[in-house]
């Protein structure tokens, strides 16, 4: 089964000075899934790492993805029509565009485990099966 990566995952496995760097290189170390990134985060992800860490940092996660140790995952229509609606259904929490996409596109490939240090977004917008479990495992 593939992972959905968030930003958060990202930065804090590049970033020496972000609080979850020792636990995101564990989990990067350990993981032996594919890993996803969404189209829409890896945007973000350029943003956030070129603000913190300079174009080194983006250099490298371009590495990971053309040596395809990650693999880019582009929205579909179908993605966006589901982002809107629990943009919509979740409104009262300002969910953004990119975690909600993420999620959508969790639930088209079946993708069940989404690695995040940044829990509560998502964690609002994921599903719930008919017993109320969520149907996304947040990690690492």
């Amino acid at each position: 089964m593939a992972v959905l990566l968030d930003v958060s995952a990202i930065v804090a496995a590049a970033d020496t000075a972000d609080l979850n760097h020792a636990s995101a290189k564990a989990w990067f170390g350990r993981v032996d899934e594919p890993l996803l990134l969404g189209a829409l985060s890896l945007g973000e992800a350029d943003h956030v790492l070129q603000r913190e860490l300079g174009q080194p940092a983006t250099l490298a996660l371009l590495e990971a993805l053309t040596s395809g140790a990650i693999r880019v995952v582009a929205p579909t229509d179908a993605d966006l029509v589901t982002a809107v609606a629990l943009l919509v259904e979740h409104a009262e929490h300002h969910p953004r565009l990119s975690d909600a996409l993420l999620v959508a596109a969790a639930a088209r490939l079946g993708v069940r485990r989404i690695a995040t240090f940044d829990r509560r977004p998502l964690a609002v917008l994921a599903p719930r099966g008919a017993r109320g479990e969520r149907l996304l495992d947040l990690e690492p």
